[in-house]
């Protein structure tokens, strides 16, 4: 039974560069690396470094290609990961906290009917109602999928359901349909259930924001309000382009070539300089919004 990792990059070239600085840090950490796929519209040279490449016939670039996935499924077992997360440990641990999981899960929460917490609400279901007996609140960062009949239908359950997000008035503040409510939903109506979320297993950076420790050379990722340290950091896209985000590349770059520690101490320092620049701007563009709604000035 083959088993690995998959990620997708559509459309701009900034997925396929993350895509790529995520498989480099899940090499970096690994004692034992498996096959790492990419499922992606193109062919270029980001695709080249993976293990193996397959096309989207025709990608969505956004959410909904997370949705398509199983045609393109490489493995008999497969860990699905987003490419804007930065492993800072070794993530074949995900197999062991995933081998008793149904054969598509995630990370998440099972929940009564009648919790409003979920990615969708009982009441909003209509028709649907007398096919789920439990909600589901999960993280998208990561999907373990087993390449069988009960995968294939939660996926292609979640797609049918697409043409009925506004109906069914799912949470979440997507631009376009998001993949979490969908696949939440889909998974209650065909007897799939999250595992207990395991934070070493995937952390949300945007969840701790300025209250984390990160030293990628050192594979130390430590949300610090809690004591928590993760495998693998969920940075989101947004924040792939600061200067933290950049630095943590730059220094895994180094370390893949030579480890040097003048180089690094450089990072820290232009790196340093770039995110209290940003800093300082951000809070006085906070100040000025309060100032103009203060004066009503518009």
């Amino acid at each position: 039974m083959t088993h690995g990792f998959i990620t997708i990059a559509t459309g701009d070239v900034q997925y396929y560069k993350m895509a790529v600085n995520l498989l480099h840090s899940y090499r970096w950490f690994s004692k034992a690396p498996v096959p790492f796929a990419i499922l992606a519209d193109q062919e270029n040279e980001y695709t080249a470094e993976f293990d193996d490449v397959r096309l989207f016939p025709q990608a969505h670039r956004n959410y909904l290609d997370k949705l398509r996935m199983f045609a393109l499924l490489p493995y008999d077992v497969n860990i699905f990961v987003d490419a804007d997360c930065l492993a800072y440990g070794d993530l074949n641990r995900l197999f062991d906290l995933f081998q008793n999981a149904d054969d598509f899960s995630c990370f998440g929460r099972v929940l009564p009917l009648e919790d409003t917490t979920g990615w969708f609400e009982y009441k909003n279901l209509g028709e649907l109602q007398e096919k789920v007996s439990y909600v589901v609140g999960l993280h998208g960062g990561i999907y373990y999928m087993r390449k069988t009949e009960q995968c294939r239908a939660v996926l292609e359950t979640a797609q049918e359901l697409v043409p009925h997000y506004a109906e069914y008035r799912f949470k979440g503040k997507f631009a376009t349909p998001g993949d979490e409510p969908l696949v939440a939903l889909s998974m209650a109506l065909n007897g799939c259930k999250p595992i207990p979320h395991d934070l070493q297993g995937i952390l949300c950076y945007w969840e701790h924001l300025g209250k984390m420790r990160l030293n990628l050379p050192k594979g130390i990722a430590l949300a610090r309000e809690i004591g928590q340290q993760t495998d693998l950091l969920h940075w989101g896209t947004r924040f792939t382009r600061t200067p933290l985000y950049r630095k943590q590349v730059n220094d895994l770059h180094t370390m893949e070539r030579d480890g040097s520690q003048t180089a690094l101490f450089l990072h820290a320092v232009q790196y340093g300089a770039a995110e209290t620049r940003d800093c300082v701007i951000r809070l006085a563009k906070r100040g000025g919004d309060k100032l103009g709604r203060l004066f009503h000035i518009k």
